[in-house]
């Protein structure tokens, strides 16, 4: 390969990952409906590194990093929660709280389409293409 064809490469490669960057800052949106709730609906979105990070942190219990990943991930449940706090259901600083009323397999549903929709989890499209022999120095 030629400088100029690296060169091309390279410009090539950091066009795509400038548009890449600029996609993620995007949050992609769903609307759910569920469906033992009376066909409510609920809208949850996509979150950023950040805020997964967040999320995962937030408990050592995994279902209560669930909990709160749909709380962060619905603006539908942060204002019905707020509804709920201001009627003295929940507790303020407890929010997060109204993801109880999902079951376990509604719970799982929405938490892997909010990870897919963040960009955390689906089939990547990498292929390799050679593999590359590690030199070693004696």
């Amino acid at each position: 390969m030629t400088k100029n064809e690296k060169i091309a490469v390279f410009e090539n490669f950091a066009q795509q990952a400038a548009r890449r960057m600029e996609e993620k800052k995007k949050h992609r949106k769903e609307r759910l409906r569920i469906k033992s709730m009376g066909d409510t609906e609920i809208e949850i979105r996509g979150l950023s590194d950040k805020e997964l990070n967040e999320c995962f942190e937030f408990s050592e219990d995994s279902i209560e990093v669930d909990r709160y990943t749909m709380y962060c991930a619905s603006q539908t449940l942060q204002e019905a929660a707020k509804l709920l706090v201001a009627q003295g259901t929940l507790k303020q600083g407890q929010e997060y709280k109204i993801t109880e009323t999902f079951n376990a397999v509604e719970r799982n549903f929405i938490v892997k389409h909010i990870l897919a929709l963040s960009g955390a989890v689906g089939d990547a499209e990498i292929e390799v293409i050679s593999e590359v022999e590690e030199i070693k120095n004696s």
